[in-house]
């Protein structure tokens, strides 16, 4: 009967329960925000048993005393990542996390073009490293000498990691196991590690002339970020370090952010030179929730009306301060569920990294992505809508080309992930050099859950080294470079990379016009195989050689070679396993630059099984793969890679105005990427 009222007959009895019940909430939340205030000083107290306790009775020394992670906790073990637990539910800024593991850190501010002051967090180098330069500079001025003034971190390759909706560079950083983390990774690999912070968060809420407080600062969307925040940050990262080109990683919004960058900005598209998507978003799926689905139906401006025009969720941290860690992670498990379904099973450590899980971000963001959902395209931002849903409107909203994108993309998805929509990724951007699926994991799984060690960081290490090592000269279509040896760590061999590779490359169809991405994996069964008791193996410490005597040094090796035979079977066991929806795109459709012809001396790697008869991984489906498989004096080529040339612009990028940036620091360490490689080549610039 309600469906034949005009107007009011669009939406069901339910839909306006669930919005009345919607508006009770805006309209008491300010009480009780008002009655937990009464018991603010409680909160006081809380916090001052939280910081004496933890820090006297779990490690046996006052808490700045521990700040550095070697001295009372190393991460090595349940119990110390128990002990590293305890201390960091009470760390707030991403530089307390990266010195507390003894990893160097930098502040970095760059004002984008728009007014914008964005933060960027910096590890230059590995801890080992850091430990040798502070060392030097002990002896330097107990002899009354300086520094050289050398800059060594211009060597490395460069790596920038961008976080995700409603977050900031803490995520990165912020798990009690420094394994799980992809900035400690690669920064013990050997590069030089930058994280970004989108504008409005807790780093980079200012503006040289606008005021937090003023609703014209929270008046961008996704389309500032893709013109301003990630183009100024990569021509500012660039020249710090002086080096040709970088990689991206972006997670969630981070990879919308890259995909809708490099779609429009064709000079950014020289700069990168390869695109890892954590988590892909360029087109969300939609929300499970109904009652988000009920606002999306009559209009995304809705969200405008519960939320106003300014910052997101700007309440939340009043609640995570009066709430426990255990109670805040709840609530936001909760939360997810509710909206997402998503349970979370494969992540630890809640009450710590679910601290660092919210920053300020503005609604009319949300409002774009909410645009996006209900038209299904990745269109930039909707100035003017239609007053009415499905009706039409006098002007088009234009997309964002992803299509035009030249980087090399790379992306890790997972299967119980319900936000990415690979199969429409897949046809609207350019196809992908590499794309592997994570059974277990959902959306925010790939920033802390189990095993992201072993199922996507190899993968990672891997594509860096195919690309950010050896694209010397982004523009060029041919780089012959000095054969190096994979940037590692002590936690993830050079087979465990070689062999996660090929699970990913995909393969041709029997009609050769189509690429089958099929790669897919199991963390669940990764774990089950790495399961087996070691003595010391995979925590930062083992990077630095600590109590490695010759006795132990055998039983390590034949543990860690019994581990990895375990490991690789899985991983071929998983690439038996035939998908049952594999991804297929168009093997014709641009992406990526021209083939790269490259010349290594190393030959094929095969598998010591020690005792154990297992065969090595087979070979790849077709000739993309990794160096190891590789016959010496054999080019690499991508054959669905046709792309047409880069898109020129007139400008020269050379002789282009702008601030000349010096954020060096000194030392004089000469360092060497990962296991000792050349990275000479990477210094050549654009001719």
């Amino acid at each position: 009967m309600l469906s034949s009222i005009p107007v009011i007959g669009r939406l069901r009895i339910a839909d306006y329960l669930r919005l009345c019940i919607a508006v009770c909430v805006l309209v008491f939340e300010p009480i009780l925000r008002f009655i937990f205030g009464i018991f603010w000083p409680l909160r006081y107290i809380v916090d001052g048993i939280r910081k004496v306790f933890p820090s006297t009775l779990l490690t046996g020394k006052p808490h700045d005393e521990g700040v550095n992670g070697v001295d009372g906790v190393n991460g090595d073990g349940p119990e110390g990542i128990q002990q590293a637990e305890k201390i960091l539910e009470g760390f707030s800024s991403s530089e307390e996390f990266v010195r507390f593991w003894g990893f160097p850190f930098q502040h970095h501010y760059v004002t984008t073009k728009d007014g914008y002051i964005l933060a960027l967090h910096r590890i230059p180098y590995s801890r080992a490293e850091h430990e040798t330069k502070k060392k030097q500079k002990a002896a330097n001025r107990r002899l009354g000498l300086r520094s050289t003034g050398s800059h060594p971190e211009g060597n490395r390759p460069v790596v920038l990691l961008w976080h995700g909706f409603l977050m900031c560079s803490e995520v990165w950083i912020c798990t009690p196991d420094p394994k799980l983390s992809l900035a400690f990774t690669l920064a013990e690999a050997g590069y030089d590690v930058w994280m970004g912070n989108t504008r409005g968060n807790k780093y980079s809420c200012k503006h040289r002339y606008l005021k937090p407080t003023e609703e014209a600062f929270w008046d961008f969307s996704m389309d500032h970020l893709a013109l301003y925040d990630l183009p100024d940050a990569v021509d500012y990262i660039l020249k710090v370090t002086g080096v040709p080109s970088l990689s991206y990683v972006g997670f969630s919004q981070g990879s919308g952010q890259g995909f809708s960058s490099l779609s429009i900005n064709p000079r950014l598209n020289k700069r990168v030179n390869l695109f890892v998507a954590l988590a892909p978003a360029a087109k969300p799926m939609g929300l499970e929730n109904k009652t988000l689905g009920t606002m999306l139906k009559i209009s995304p401006e809705v969200v405008f009306l519960l939320f106003g025009r300014k910052s997101l969720l700007s309440v939340t941290p009043f609640w995570q301060s009066i709430l426990s860690p255990l109670s805040f992670a709840w609530t936001i498990d909760i939360a997810c569920n509710f909206l997402f379904r998503w349970k979370a099973e494969m992540i630890d450590h809640k009450n710590v990294v679910y601290q660092h899980l919210y920053s300020y971000t503005s609604v009319k963001c949300v409002v774009h992505w909410f645009q996006i959902i209900r038209n299904g395209r990745f269109q930039m931002y909707d100035e003017s809508p239609t007053m009415l849903p499905n009706s039409q409107s006098g002007h088009v909203v234009p997309k964002f080309p992803t299509e035009h994108i030249q980087t090399p993309i790379a992306l890790f998805y997972g299967g119980k992930d319900t936000l990415a929509d690979m199969t429409w990724l897949l046809q609207e951007t350019a196809t992908p050099v590499y794309c592997l699926k994570v059974d277990e994991y959902e959306h925010i799984c790939f920033l802390w859950a189990r095993g992201l060690d072993k199922t996507v960081y190899p993968a990672i290490l891997g594509l860096l080294h195919e690309y950010a090592e050896t694209w010397g000269d982004p523009s060029s279509t041919t780089v012959s470079v000095e054969p190096t040896k994979v940037a590692t760590v002590p936690w993830i061999s050079e087979n465990q990379i070689r062999s996660l590779l090929e699970i990913g490359q995909g393969h041709m169809d029997e009609t050769g016009q189509k690429i089958v991405l099929d790669g897919r994996i199991s963390a669940q069964r990764m774990l089950v195989a790495a399961s087996r008791p070691v003595t010391r193996m995979g925590t930062l410490q083992d990077g630095l050689g600590l109590d490695a005597t010759p006795s132990n040094v055998v039983e390590q090796e034949e543990e860690a070679r019994a581990i990895q035979t375990a490991l690789l079977m899985a991983l071929k066991n998983d690439k038996s396993q035939t998908n049952l929806a594999p991804l297929v795109t168009d093997s014709g459709k641009g992406g990526g630059r021209h083939p790269v012809t490259r010349r290594r001396t190393s030959a094929a790697i095969t598998v010591n099984t020690a005792s154990t008869s297992i065969p090595t991984a087979p070979p790849p489906k077709r000739a993309i793969s990794g160096p190891a498989a590789v016959p010496v004096e054999t080019p690499l080529t991508r054959p669905w890679s046709d792309a047409s040339p880069v898109l020129s612009e007139s400008e020269d990028e050379d002789g282009e105005e702008g601030e000349e940036y010096d954020g060096r620091s000194d030392g004089t360490v000469t360092p060497t990427i990962g296991n000792g490689g050349s990275m000479d080549s990477f210094r050549r610039r654009k001719r």
